[in-house]
């Protein structure tokens, strides 16, 4: 397998409005590591840094660059969840799906918790989703997940089990929550592929050996490493990204095709998981 020669590690954000000009946490950063040198970019909407990340990739393509591109957002849904919606195992045919009914505009403003809450519907009981500001919640999406009950889906993807850290993809508004992140993430993913065609591919959906792979990763798998190299008055969320792609731009080539080729290839996987210690030397 080719060796990539840029890393670019994305920590995506659900936010419904512009963040601060003055770059904060919860915002989007996005690190690059290539040939030893990092740079971060910061973001204040989705759209703003779709286009710029699009730039940047149109730019390595001609450059004849190989790159890999992680988003910190979980890439499918318990199995059950996307046949349900879809009538297909096939996580790409979901992403296609969500992109067709998830609307997010310019400025941040988006449908999620409409389109959570339609999602819910397909399914008996109350759930799976969960979590919205207090106002916004219904019986058919509820505020607290203790509500939920005989949707019929796991709480976790198999990769989630192993990792108990990891939020599910269902919790969608308070701390820690990821899901918002995933249905306001996954459309763009789609607009990439639409965009780069057969020049890009998803891991672990799809064989890794484009000049372009998506892959999912999950900062919290090196956090104390990351959280002890972070300096006094950095955001959290620009280091992570730049160490992060730091850490995958020195793995041996063979290792980290490994990593892209392994997974559930119908929930998707946190790429890195069990290659921690090969992570954290990577930084120094």
């Amino acid at each position: 397998m080719l060796a990539f020669d840029t890393i670019i590690a994305v920590d995506w954000s659900a936010r419904s409005k512009p963040s601060p000009a003055k770059p904060t946490k919860d915002a989007i950063f996005v690190g690059i590591s290539r040939k030893g040198r990092e740079t971060v970019t910061y973001h204040r909407t989705r759209h703003a840094a779709m286009r710029a990340l699009q730039g940047l990739l149109d730019a390595e393509l001609l450059a004849k660059r190989r790159v890999l591109v992680g988003f910190d957002f979980p890439f499918g849904y318990p199995r059950g969840f996307g046949k349900a919606v879809t009538g297909s195992d096939d996580p790409l045919v979901l992403w296609s799906h969500l992109s067709d009914v998830i609307r997010d505009g310019p400025d941040n403003s988006n449908n999620r918790f409409d389109i959570a809450e339609q999602l819910n519907d397909l399914f008996p009981g109350i759930g799976p989703f969960w979590g919205c500001p207090a106002p916004r919640a219904t019986q058919a999406l509820p505020a607290k997940g203790t509500l939920r009950h005989g949707h019929g889906l796991p709480e976790r993807r198999l990769v989630e089990q192993k990792l108990p850290r990891a939020q599910p993809c269902w919790k969608l508004f308070t701390t820690g929550s990821v899901g918002s992140q995933v249905l306001l993430g996954l459309p763009h993913l789609h607009g990439l592929r639409r965009r780069y065609g057969s020049d890009l591919s998803v891991s672990p959906f799809e064989a890794p050996d484009t000049p372009i792979v998506l892959a999912e990763i999950y900062p919290g798998l090196i956090d104390t490493a990351i959280k002890s190299r972070a300096k006094e008055g950095e955001i959290l969320d620009a280091v992570q990204v730049r160490l992060v792609a730091r850490a995958f731009s020195q793995l041996e080539t063979s290792h980290l095709s490994h990593l892209l080729n392994e997974g559930d290839p119908v929930e998707g996987w946190i790429l890195g998981l069990g290659a921690e210690d090969a992570l954290v030397a990577g930084l120094d």
